[in-house]
């Protein structure tokens, strides 16, 4: 642990950053002036707060170089960085007041003057904003501060522990297609509730996956989320498609991404089913465009020849998902769900099942999105005829009864018993004959 700082510098630091509260503090500098063992130096004096839990590692480390700005961010404690890519950076952080860890993604200062990267950065709090589905990981807040002269956009989302799939096959190799059917049957449950909720995602691969501690996949990144109907963004290039990752790539997003539907989805899924089978993509050799011809015109090796264990039927349901035209594929993720499904239930074994019975019900009887309502006619009642509430067509007014099929011993419902046979009632007779001569 870097120490570049004496401890009065330490402290200032610390004052200045937001991370401690005044109490606190005036304890740490009357421990420094009584010569407390472990506070001699900052260094040891940061090592105990990090034992004592009043500083992450990350923010004693930033203090002891001196930085006393960037750990905290409106209402979030920031603790640690979590990952960073080209276009943000996601962090640990903590509610101050709730105490609720979430993962923050930050626009970089840097992108602020592409107008392109704060477009993506809204359209993904927008798209993560609308949704709420155990399969795609949710938003909490969105927000802008101004730090100094430069505003900091930022959105908080669900901590998800885990891992994503392309990890999972880096330190385990290709997986199981029982492992392969469920993720990829629970990611395309999420996929139907932002399809439902108009979004296409634009950018599904293994990385943009993730698996929690208890095997739940969640959909991460809806950085190049597109809205149904939305038109193309003011100042994206003319003729230029928005690109997701070439290796996960559809046709049709090769030629113009602001086009695409949920189909598109679709095949990027597919792709990855065959990254999590083989271990490689479909077409992972040769420059961009010679990977981008793939994808336009070539099939990739099929599955069978990469591994014998993956069964017909589930290289059946790979290859219609990789089909060229989108006409051709699984038409919906809800029926890409629901295929997967079925496989499950054919070829998981039964302590498999045993451990996850969700494949047990139909994915097609679930509501995967609370705001959305079955599509049925609405009536206006009377009590003799029912009218749809948009046609003239009149309907006979038919009495409510109870579907007994639903009904197992509720009190408001009950058979009549049946009948006795006559025999039986004879029999009856007979015995009650005999009681009353016996009395």
């Amino acid at each position: 642990m870097p120490s570049h700082v004496t401890v009065e510098t330490f402290l200032s630091c610390l004052r200045h950053s937001g991370l401690i509260d005044d109490n606190r503090l005036a304890a740490l500098r009357k421990d420094v002036q009584k010569a407390v063992p472990g506070a001699g130096d900052a260094k040891t004096l940061a090592e105990s707060l990090i034992r004592d839990e009043t500083l992450t590692a990350w923010q004693a480390e930033n203090l002891l170089r001196g930085k006393r700005r960037g750990f905290v961010l409106d209402k979030y404690r920031l603790l640690g960085p979590l990952g960073r890519g080209g276009m943000n950076a996601v962090y640990l952080a903590e509610h101050s007041l709730m105490r609720r860890r979430c993962a923050i993604k930050i626009l970089p200062a840097k992108q602020l003057g592409d107008p392109s990267s704060v477009d993506r950065f809204h359209r993904e709090a927008r798209a993560v904003a609308l949704l709420d589905h155990t399969n795609i990981v949710r938003a909490y807040d969105v927000g802008k501060v101004v730090d100094g002269n430069t505003p900091i956009y930022f959105f908080a989302m669900e901590l998800v522990e885990g891992e994503n799939l392309e990890e999972r096959v880096a330190r385990e190799g290709p997986l199981s297609p029982v492992e392969v059917a469920d993720f990829i049957r629970q990611a395309a449950e999420g996929l139907a509730h932002a399809h439902t909720a108009g979004i296409v995602h634009r950018d599904i691969k293994p990385s943009n996956l993730l698996v929690d501690a208890d095997g739940v996949v969640k959909i991460l990144d809806l950085g190049l989320a597109k809205f149904f109907g939305d038109e193309p963004p003011a100042n994206a290039p003319a003729g230029q498609p928005i690109f997701g990752t070439v290796d996960f790539l559809s046709p049709e997003q090769a030629l113009n991404s602001n086009t695409v539907d949920g189909r598109s989805d679709i095949y990027s899924l597919g792709c990855s089913v065959y990254f999590l089978l083989a271990g490689r993509a479909p077409f992972p050799e040769g420059t961009l465009t010679q990977r981008l011809v793939g994808h336009l015109s070539q099939k990739p090796v099929p599955i069978a020849q990469q591994r014998s264990d993956v069964p017909t039927d589930l290289e059946a349901i790979l290859d219609r998902m990789l089909a060229k035209k989108p006409e051709d594929r699984i038409q919906t993720a809800d029926e890409v769900a629901e295929l997967l499904r079925q496989w499950l239930v054919r070829h998981a074994d039964r302590q498999w099942i045993k451990k996850n019975p969700a494949v047990l019900t139909s994915a097609g009887s679930m509501d995967h999105s609370p705001t959305q309502l079955p599509v049925t006619p609405t009536v206006a009642v009377s009590r003799s005829k029912v009218v749809p509430k948009e046609s003239n067509a009149e309907l006979a007014f038919d009495q409510f009864e109870p579907d007994r099929s639903t009904v197992m011993s509720s009190v408001i419902f009950r058979r009549r018993p049946a009948a006795s046979p006559r025999w039986w009632q004879s029999l009856r007779r007979v015995w009650k004959e005999r009681r009353r001569k016996r009395r």
